[in-house]
């Protein structure tokens, strides 16, 4: 009769776990489809080449460009994945120790980064890079001829925030383990994950063979530039303020 009365609340806790690390790893894809720079960097250079090439090249190139940011999200969340399954191979509790509130400190920073400093101030949707690096990146853009280039500089692009990526590899890394662990199907969100920053990409593939051109984007992104801001920003809280809350209950 005891071992019947436990099993309702034991399997209430494992439901309300794998409810929070899908509700965790929604908020992070959401994070990586709205950063600014590899879009912004996709449509300048779609922009170029389509002022340089074919319609059918221009498009060619820059479906390395998506390739090369697919190949070094899908690297990056693999080494993470299987250097932190190393790490809590025998004892897989990382939120007994610091590891959950550095984490969650780092979020917290990231989303008022987010709303505050994300963009430039005035007009315009200049980031936050330095001015001399966006020079490089504008370079790079405009001297697209092969696809080992549009590959390069899509990869380059995406490693450039990974100062906001990082934290959510690890992240999503630890709550697909939580969900391996609960036997629930992970490939499906791991998938999910590594595909998210592509989302944008192709909006604006599909907007530049809309008849659409470079400035109608800039205009779109500028006007949706407050909105940008805010979702980052509360999805990094809300990550935190997820992680604080309930992974030391659950």
């Amino acid at each position: 009769m005891n071992t019947l009365e436990m099993q309702p609340p034991t399997c209430y806790n494992l439901n309300m776990s794998a409810f929070i690390s899908i509700g965790i790893l929604i908020l992070a894809m959401l994070i990586l489809a709205f950063l600014q720079l590899t879009p912004g960097v996709y449509a300048l250079s779609y922009h170029y080449a389509f002022g340089k090439y074919s319609k059918i090249k221009s498009s060619y190139l820059m479906l390395f460009f998506i390739i090369g940011v697919e190949v070094i999200s899908a690297c990056i969340f693999l080494s993470i994945y299987y250097l932190l399954s190393i790490l809590f191979f025998d004892n897989f509790k990382p939120e007994t120790s610091i590891f959950t509130w550095i984490l969650s400190g780092i979020l917290i920073t990231l989303g008022f980064f987010s709303f505050f400093y994300y963009f430039r101030r005035g007009n315009g949707t200049k980031l936050f890079i330095p001015r001399r690096y966006t020079k490089a990146l504008e370079l790079n853009a405009n001297s697209i001829k092969t696809r080992s280039d549009a590959f390069v500089l899509g990869a380059l692009s995406n490693a450039c925030e990974f100062l906001f990526t990082l934290p959510l590899y690890i992240i999503a890394s630890v709550e697909i383990m939580r969900l391996d662990l609960q036997n629930t199907s992970i490939n499906l969100f791991a998938i999910m994950f590594v595909l998210s920053p592509l989302i944008p990409l192709f909006i604006i593939r599909y907007k530049f063979q809309a008849g659409q051109t470079l400035a109608d984007i800039i205009k779109s992104r500028n006007k949706n530039k407050f909105f940008t801001r805010l979702i980052l920003a509360t999805c990094f809280s809300l990550i935190a303020i997820l992680i604080i809350c309930f992974r030391t209950i659950y």
